[in-house]
């Protein structure tokens, strides 16, 4: 009986040992999925918050090569808007680090919300009408293989530059357009700067007007370059100068040349 004693007591030692294993298997096991967790957890707000680190940048990396893109060029007043357009068309921007990659491809936006969450690029958020509007469409592939962590946004952001492209042009054009009609009606004899310099400067004062007020700068020049027939070339800029933008304030400016003719 003291035998069969023996092994009861071991048989009851090894079950309870069992259970003291298994229930310890199992607080270690809860322990490690919980960390695991916590792992992924934190592996998923590190990709989160790369990933919009890495959407402001690309916004910011678009608006600073639109300001460049302003700052160098002297736009043709006529084709002014659609230029600037397929150039913001051409605009990318790629960010990448070992476990994420966000794209930001750039097109013209006609409309969109008023405010915008990259609250990064404060002021430059957002759609304002008559600014330079640009929709930022970006897409974020990412993840972290060893924790099986993913990462994927799509989703489109809108910026603003407060370059008044729209409103120059149209000032330029209207100016070269009432020109050419009041001499287009005129008939003069003598084909003198006395004479139609002055028609011309008298035509473009409304529209001068409009520009001015409208705070942009506006210069006209007009030159007799020929006589038979009569004709002579005019020079209109309109320019708008402290534009805020990310590198700083900088200046755009568009210009507008036509050869206006007189039937003597």
């Amino acid at each position: 009986m003291a035998k069969r004693a023996g092994v009861g007591a071991t048989i009851a030692a090894a079950v309870i040992f069992s259970i003291v294993l298994a229930s310890n298997f199992a607080v270690y096991y809860a322990a490690q999925e919980d960390a695991r967790l916590h792992s992924t957890s934190n592996a998923a707000d590190a990709l989160a918050d790369e990933g919009a680190v890495f959407e402001g940048a690309g916004a910011a990396n678009i608006l600073l090569r639109e300001q460049a893109f302003l700052e160098s060029n002297i736009l043709d007043c006529g084709s002014a808007v659609a230029l600037v357009s397929a150039a913001i068309s051409t605009l990318k921007d790629v960010q990448t680090s070992a476990n994420l990659t966000v794209v930001t491809s750039a097109t013209p936006a006609l409309r969109g919300p008023s405010a915008d969450n990259l609250s990064m690029l404060a002021p430059f958020g957002g759609y304002v009408m008559g600014s330079l509007d640009t929709a930022l469409h970006e897409e974020a592939k990412g993840g972290e293989s060893t924790l099986g962590v993913s990462y994927f946004r799509n989703e489109t952001h809108y910026v603003n530059l407060p370059a008044r492209i729209e409103d120059m042009a149209g000032d330029c054009d209207q100016t070269l357009s009432d020109v050419r009609g009041v001499v287009s009606s005129t008939v003069e004899s003598n084909c003198t700067a006395s004479v139609f310099i002055p028609l011309i400067a008298a035509a473009a004062i409304p529209p001068s007007a409009e520009a001015v007020a409208s705070g942009f700068r506006f210069a006209m020049e007009s030159t007799i370059v020929g006589v038979a027939p009569c004709t002579v070339e005019v020079t209109v800029t309109v320019s708008q100068a402290k534009v805020m933008g990310l590198a700083g304030n900088f200046s755009v400016e568009l210009r507008g040349e036509e050869l206006v003719a007189f039937e003597q």
